[in-house]
């Protein structure tokens, strides 16, 4: 004959961990609670204990607590990324004034508008050679150009006629 004062301490036990874990902050539902009191009067269960709703989930301890969250700690950080540039270089009577003179390496897009009343074009030059160039425009047209440009100095200038030598050039910095 089973020992009632031995079912009866493992049902106690039972019933004060359901209460504990019904006091705790850790977000255990009532299915914890009977999942702790069945494995404490010795019924083993190797799948997942159903919740209210009957959906599976996965059982916690018999204390009532939950599993800690699993966290990866990251093994090296991306470098956040580059945004798209984008510049106007407005072109004139014998000028070319660009929206900013500094930018970061990467793809630059500039919008070439032409407001003057003669024919335009926009070089970037590095270090003596020609990086892109857009096609020639003229007054109140525009156009698009895209360019990779690396860390260092470069020159913005139109190459119609003498206009270069007339001061239709500037000087552009990408920093490093």
């Amino acid at each position: 004959m089973p020992r009632p004062t031995r079912r009866s301490a493992a049902l106690v036990l039972a019933l004060g961990l359901g209460l504990l874990s019904g006091c705790s902050d850790d977000g255990g539902t009532s299915a914890d609670a009977a999942t702790a009191s069945s494995h404490a009067e010795g019924e083993h269960s190797e799948s997942p204990s159903a919740s209210a709703s009957g959906e599976a989930t996965p059982s916690s301890s018999a204390a009532g607590g939950s599993a800690a969250p699993e966290s990866a700690a990251p093994t090296s950080e991306a470098a956040p990324p580059v945004e798209a540039q984008t510049v106007t270089a407005t072109e004139g009577e014998m000028f070319i004034e660009l929206s900013q003179d500094s930018f970061s390496p990467g793809e630059v897009t500039i919008e070439v508008v032409n407001e003057g009343n003669a024919t335009h074009d926009l070089v970037v030059e590095r270090d003596g050679a020609d990086v892109v160039a857009s096609d020639s425009i003229g007054p109140g047209q525009s156009t698009t150009v895209t360019v990779t440009l690396e860390a260092g100095e470069y020159v913005f200038y139109c190459s119609i006629g003498n206009h270069r030598a007339m001061g239709m050039e500037t000087t552009v910095t990408v920093a490093a």
